[in-house]
């Protein structure tokens, strides 16, 4: 994939990666802890695993600290550009 972007692919998803870092990280919440009956406590974990992958694939990719080049468009001015 980096060798990709350097090549000049500007569109990788990573969903499917996040998707299954945090399902194992709810799975693995849950075993550690079977009386745990409220679902946050999992979802916790599933969020911090979801930050760990895109932080790592942010930085792989080499867009990470590229967020204050996002210059934000009010909704009006997004539909214009695309009616």
């Amino acid at each position: 994939v980096v060798r990709g972007i350097a090549s000049g692919v500007r569109k990788v998803n990573i969903d499917t990666d996040i998707r299954l870092a945090m399902t194992g990280a709810m799975r693995e919440s849950m075993a550690k802890s079977p009386s745990e009956f409220d679902p946050r406590k999992a979802l916790i974990a599933a969020r911090k695993a979801a930050q760990s992958i895109c932080t790592a694939r942010f930085e792989a990719f080499g867009c990470a600290g590229q967020g204050a080049r996002i210059k934000p468009m009010a909704l009006e001015a997004f539909a214009r550009r695309y009616a």
